[in-house]
């Protein structure tokens, strides 16, 4: 009898031991597979991705007072950001990649010629616009399609995108209500020429300049310089795209004649690639690329959609990008690379009219950035207001 209790009491013990275990492994499943799966990850698996940021209660504090706009040709970027962080004076321009990699470290093969892939100089719009009904066409003239994603063709019907009609409310142009918004997800991206402590010499300043040139055309434009990618003074690009959701919201609450919302970047390239740059009416332009998030990844060749990064608008996202796309490529052949699909969603979920652009990467200069500002001003206008 005494054996049979000792082996109960053994039995007992490790039964007790395997099912405290067996429920912490679920835990800790249950908990990695929400964070793989949200946009708190938004690039899984990536060397420098090495911890989830904790976000304090200031860092959603909506304490800035937005200006609003008093004059079509004024520039709305001088929004009071409380406590608002400066760069550390001795940083070096950092480079980011499309998939936030600082690939110019990179030693992977695969990182590297994902890179150079993306500058492939193909014509990208064939002569006849019929051709872009062959899916295969169409893929291989208009998108770049990262790994973690699948080109599926039933999402880019090309003549629904076209015909979409994205033009803006005539009304909210007669009464001078902001239409467009436009913000930097990266404030911290720097061009050749930049000062690191100057934010309006990185991107931050060419999106103000084509806040500029809208508003000079009567589009009343919005500039957002609020600093997602800053915390007590130091660059954190991951958690960015999670820091700016309630301050975006709040502006498109507060503004409902917003239609069109542009997030502004700079690429990151390898020193060794070919410069992202052409000459546009005698200029040295600044190359652009757009850039599309569907929602959905790569599973073992399977399109399957993250149900934690729901996005209405990305139908209305792609037809921009290509009505966006095709308008450039006709006016100006060399500047625009393919349109980049990625698994994600970045910025682009929070109106149908959501537009997100690379200009140039960390080897062009401030000059030439803006340069690019022109053509895709009138793109936009071509777009939005024919």
């Amino acid at each position: 009898m005494a054996r049979i209790s000792e082996k109960k009491g053994f039995y007992t013990k490790n039964i007790s031991i395997g099912l405290a275990v067996s429920i912490v492994l679920l835990f800790v499943i249950s908990f990695f597979n929400d964070i793989i799966s949200g946009e708190i990850f938004l690039h899984d698996a990536l060397p420098h991705y090495g911890q989830v940021m904790a976000l304090t209660p200031q860092d959603f504090e909506l304490t800035e007072t937005f200006v609003a706009e008093e004059t079509p040709t004024t520039i709305i970027d001088e929004e009071t950001i409380v406590n608002e962080p400066q760069p550390p004076t001795t940083s070096a321009i950092t480079v980011v990649g499309l998939n936030d990699v600082e690939i110019e470290q990179s030693t992977n093969y695969d990182d590297v010629m994902a890179a150079i892939n993306t500058l492939n100089p193909r014509v990208l719009v064939p002569t006849n616009i019929d051709d872009l009904r062959n899916p295969d066409t169409l893929r291989n003239a208009m998108f770049i399609i990262d790994q973690r994603t699948l080109f599926v063709p039933n999402m880019f019907d090309i003549d629904t995108k076209l015909a979409k009609n994205l033009r803006v409310n005539p009304q909210s142009l007669e009464n001078g209500d902001p239409v467009v918004l436009i913000f930097h997800t990266h404030t911290t991206e720097m061009f050749i020429d930049s000062d690191p402590t100057d934010m309006y010499t990185g991107i931050v300043g060419v999106g103000a300049y084509l806040a500029e040139l809208l508003n000079a055309q009567g589009i009343p434009t919005m500039h957002y310089t609020r600093r997602f990618d800053i915390i007590d003074g130091q660059s954190h690009i991951f958690g960015a795209y999670e820091r700016q959701e309630p301050y975006i919201e709040r502006i498109l609450r507060d503004n409902p004649s917003i239609e069109i919302v542009i997030d502004i970047h700079r690429d990151g390239m390898p020193e060794s690639s070919p410069l992202l740059t052409t000459t546009i009416d005698g200029r040295q332009t600044a190359r652009l690329m757009f850039v599309n998030g569907l929602s959905t990844r790569n599973v073992n060749g399977v399109a399957t959609p993250i149900s934690s990064l729901p996005n209405p608008h990305l139908p209305t996202n792609l037809a921009f990008s290509l009505q966006m796309q095709i308008a450039l490529n006709e006016a100006h052949p060399s500047l625009n690379r393919r349109i980049y699909l990625n698994a994600f969603r970045y910025s682009t979920h929070f109106v149908p009219k959501s537009l997100f652009v690379e200009v140039g990467d960390q080897r062009s200069t401030l000059q030439e950035a803006k340069n690019a500002m022109y053509p895709l001003r009138d793109a936009l206008i071509q777009v939005l207001y024919p």
